[in-house]
Formats: C-alpha cells, sequence, structure tokens
C-alpha cells in the first residue's frame, strides 16, 4: 500500500496543550499534554479516519499544502485612551 502524507497544524492549546488539526481530512482533530503526545495523537486519528474513509468507500484526498505566516498589525489606541 502506498503511503499517504498529509499537513498536520500543530498550535497552542493554551495550558500546556497543544492542539493539532489536518486541513486535508477536516474530522481530523487532536491535542496532546505536548508537541510529541500531539504528534502521536494525530498519527492515530489520521489512521482511523483513512480506515473509516477506505470502508465508506471514500476517496482519500491527495496532499493539499499548508502555509502559516506571521502578519504583523500596527497597535492602536483605543478611543477611550486618545481622547485625554
Amino acid at each position: 500500500m502506498a503511503a499517504h502524507t498529509f499537513n498536520v497544524v500543530y498550535e497552542d492549546g493554551g495550558d500546556g496543550w497543544v492542539y493539532a488539526h489536518v486541513p486535508e481530512l477536516p474530522e481530523v482533530h487532536t491535542q496532546g499534554e505536548s508537541l510529541d503526545q500531539a504528534r502521536a495523537m494525530v498519527r492515530d486519528a489520521i489512521a482511523l479516519v483513512l480506515d473509516e474513509r477506505r470502508s465508506r468507500g471514500e476517496v482519500i484526498p491527495p496532499t493539499g499544502w499548508a502555509l502559516v505566516e506571521s502578519v504583523e498589525i500596527a497597535a492602536r489606541r483605543s478611543a477611550s485612551s486618545s481622547a485625554t
């Protein structure tokens, strides 16, 4: 069986948790108490989703692309702070 490759986005889930999701597989959302645990959890979640999709005869999507970039926006004063 050919290997599949998917993009995984990891985000700060707060309180030390790491949230993970897969843009190509919208059903895959998971988290872990560390990045390593989130990586393991997302691999398990992907495997489960792929098995379920295969059992329903659904197509496994090709690798898409994901981009994360920083955008800097100048801070603005609130209306109440500029009225002094």
